[in-house]
């Protein structure tokens, strides 16, 4: 009884996902300082065992984009914990944030030196239902690909066996950038 009671509750959190996917969260977009934004995100991972942040960014004291503020956060975050479940046990994790700004485009990427997307994972990688871990429902990074989409972005990534993955996340800029005085 209590496997099938597991099994019962496995799958209601698979028809859950799904649903969730489904009807993904109303677009709510505004003005957003980006750098912000990626500061609130790693302050969740800051305390994760054996991982060392490198954060790199010009000197803007503000990157505005026009975008939904949680779904961002749901971008970087998903972004970030896959980097970090990709560090294979043993192996001292490094988790890189660089932004990058590129005439009226904003560029974020996060690199990671964990195992790598198998080549012949690539095209499958930004697909709903499609996981290369254990666990998770494999929405994540179609729901990331979508978010992106809506703020008029796009994203992408690089990858090589046991060096690590890049993600690359690229956002129009409302305004020209501030430099810090």
């Amino acid at each position: 009884t209590k496997n099938q009671i597991e099994y019962i509750d496995s799958l209601s959190s698979i028809a859950s996902a799904f649903s969730s996917f489904a009807k993904l969260p109303g677009n709510n977009p505004g003005e957003v300082n980006l750098l912000d934004q990626i500061r609130t995100t790693l302050e969740l991972f800051k305390n994760t065992g054996n991982i060392t942040f490198e954060v790199h960014w010009p000197l803007e004291s503000k990157v505005i984009i026009y975008a939904d503020k949680e779904h961002l956060n749901g971008v970087f975050s998903n972004l970030i914990k896959n980097g970090i479940q990709s560090i294979p046990p043993g192996r001292g994790g490094l988790i890189k944030v660089d932004l990058d700004i590129q005439s009226d485009k904003v560029v974020v990427s996060i690199s990671d030196n964990g195992t790598g997307v198998p080549e012949d994972l690539w095209k499958k990688l930004f697909t709903p239902n499609f996981t290369t871990k254990s666990s998770g429902m494999g929405l994540g990074l179609s729901i990331a690909k979508k978010y992106i989409e809506n703020a008029n972005g796009r994203i992408w990534f690089e990858s090589e066996a046991d060096k690590g993955s890049v993600f690359f996340v690229e956002l129009p800029l409302m305004y020209p950038v501030e430099k810090l005085g």
